[in-house]
Order: structure tokens, then C-alpha cells, then sequence
């Protein structure tokens, strides 16, 4: 271990005035880092921190040294940031990251699709995680570009509206409405809909269902998530809220009967975001790619048409989406 890494170690520390914490954002042991500075102050003869069980502060050597030692860890982050730049723009792989409920996307696997058999020697890796955390790690460039549900707008970042689709009805083949081919959304006061934790994604959930509930429908909350939801549909004969009918659709409520909404119906959007920068040409390809897609799609109306029997990725129950 070098001087200089303790250096830098001893700056991270000198600015959390805590040992545990510094080493979460070191993401190294409390222990080890600990006997890093001892160390250190071992190598120069004095104390850097003052410890206590309650509190650390620096010294007034500590205090001296932290302002060298903040610049040169704030250099060495640089020199590391732009090392990873650098072999990113050489690397022929792209990181995408995709939240796990956007597999159903018809418009994902088509500009994923389009752009590999342009760019074949390209090695797409597709990263899996909630939307809040790839928003994170994008900020972070530990992935080049993220597709997320809404919201889609996020400072710093661009964003491309990949898809959309209005929330619709499915419902089972005995029950009332499903003569109807449409209906209004007061059809559903009194009804019974199952739906997601609203704590998973508040700003979601206001989004695509409270207008249904403040119409009169009544929540019936599915605690096991969002594969859940139809089964539930299912079992007990319920309507259910869908986006993106007929990808989306699965086995489980195959033979339930599809109805577009009347009136102002909420439309979910899902987005690909990037950082706001000069990007690498790889990006850029993937970027156009799927502006055409999205144009193919027409966001505002994307087809409802029954997806062909080959389409086997799209049969897939996706309601509303954390």
C-alpha cells in the first residue's frame, strides 16, 4: 500500500469525520481502513485524528494535511474518471440497463434487435435493476444508457420516450362489461382491481391508478408484486388495469376479454435516458436507433393489433409497473 493511497484514504475519512462511514463510501472494512491511518501517522511521527467514542476530529496537523490531501484525492478521482472514459470509448461493449418490468417492451427488443444486426461485433450487456438504481448508476457511468418506467425526467440526464400506452381493461369472459368493446372509467366504481404496493413507486401509482381509484374503483393491494396481480385476477374473477395490450398480455388471463378506456385515460411512457455529454459513437448508433424505433412505434398510439405467434417474448402479463 502506498503512501499516496493512504493519502487519499485519510482525505475520504477527514471528510466523513467518521470511520464507518468512510469506509461504506470506500466500500472497504472499518478495521482495515482504520489500521491504514494508524499507519500512516505511524510513518509521520504524529496523529492525524483526535478518537474518541463519540466523535473523530482532525488534529491540527490533521487539519493542515487534509487540504493538500482533498486536492489529490480530488485529482486521482479525475485521473480515474477519465481513465474509464477513455477505455469506454475503445470498448466495443455498451451497458444497458433496463428495469426488470420492461421486458415485455416491444419497442426494446426491436431497437435492441435492429441495432445488433447493424452493428454485430457490438456485445450489448443489459444490466437489471429498478429504475431509481440505474438512474444512480448512470449517474455514476457504470452503465452507458438506462430504459425506465415513468417518471421519465430526470436533471443532467436526456431522455427519449422509447414507448407508450394507454391503460386498459381486461376482463374476465362472464362479466358484464365485456360486451362492450369500450367503456367509461366510472364503470368501474365499486369494482374491486388488484394492484401493486403503492409505497414500490408512489409517483407511478398516481400516475396510472389513482385516476381509477378517485373514479370509485377499490384498491384490493397484491403484497407479492407485480407477477402476482393476474393470478389474483384470475382466481377471483377480477378486472385488472394493463398497459401495453395485447405485448403484454399472459397465459394466466389469455382468454380474458380486452376494453379500451373512455375519456382522458392515463398513458405510460417508458424511456431511454443518458447523461448529457459528448457521447462515444457506439451510444450514439444505439441512440438513433432508437429514435427511429420510437417513431416506428408512435408514442402517442402504439398498435394494439395481436402481436404474431412468433412474438412469444411480448406474451406476457405486464400490468401497471413499479
Amino acid at each position: 500500500m502506498s503512501n499516496l493511497d493512504r493519502l487519499i484514504r485519510f482525505s475520504v475519512v477527514a471528510e466523513e469525520m467518521s470511520f464507518s462511514k468512510a469506509a461504506r463510501r470506500l466500500n472497504v472494512d472499518q478495521p482495515w481502513l482504520s489500521r491504514q491511518i494508524q499507519q500512516l501517522e505511524a510513518q509521520m511521527g504524529f496523529p492525524l485524528f483526535v478518537r474518541s467514542t463519540r466523535r473523530v476530529s482532525l488534529t491540527d496537523e490533521g487539519e493542515a494535511l487534509f487540504a493538500s490531501a482533498h486536492d489529490l484525492a480530488e485529482a486521482a478521482e479525475q485521473c480515474r474518471q477519465s481513465s474509464r472514459d477513455l477505455m469506454r470509448m475503445h470498448s466495443q461493449t455498451l451497458v444497458l440497463g433496463v428495469n426488470p418490468y420492461t421486458f415485455w417492451v416491444p419497442a426494446r427488443k426491436l431497437a435492441i434487435e435492429t441495432y445488433q444486426s447493424r452493428h454485430p461485433r457490438v456485445t450489448i450487456d443489459i444490466v437489471s435493476n429498478y429504475s431509481a438504481r440505474l438512474i444512480s448508476k448512470l449517474q455514476k457511468r457504470l452503465i452507458d444508457v438506462a430504459l425506465v418506467g415513468q417518471p421519465c425526467e430526470f436533471p443532467g440526464l436526456e431522455t427519449l420516450i422509447l414507448y407508450s400506452s394507454p391503460v386498459s381493461l381486461l376482463v374476465p369472459p362472464g362479466d358484464p362489461l365485456a360486451g362492450l368493446g369500450k367503456v367509461p372509467m366510472s364503470a368501474l366504481a365499486g369494482r374491486e382491481i388488484p394492484v401493486t404496493n403503492p409505497r414500490l413507486n408512489p409517483e407511478r401509482w398516481d400516475m396510472l391508478y389513482k385516476p381509477f381509484f378517485d373514479a370509485g374503483a377499490r384498491p384490493m393491494i397484491v403484497s407479492e408484486g407485480e407477477t402476482a396481480v393476474p393470478f389474483y385476477a384470475r382466481d377471483r374473477s377480477l378486472a385488472v388495469l394493463t398497459v401495453g395490450w395485447p405485448h403484454s398480455e399472459q397465459g394466466a388471463l389469455a382468454d380474458f376479454v380486452h376494453l379500451d378506456i373512455e375519456g382522458e385515460v392515463p398513458v405510460a411512457k417508458y424511456a431511454l435516458v443518458r447523461r448529457e455529454e459528448p457521447a462515444r459513437g457506439l451510444l450514439d448508433h444505439f441512440w438513433q436507433t432508437a429514435e427511429r424505433v420510437a417513431a416506428e412505434f408512435d408514442v402517442q398510439s402504439p398498435p394494439l393489433s395481436k402481436p404474431a405467434d412468433n412474438s412469444v417474448d411480448f406474451a406476457m402479463q405486464h400490468a401497471l409497473v413499479a
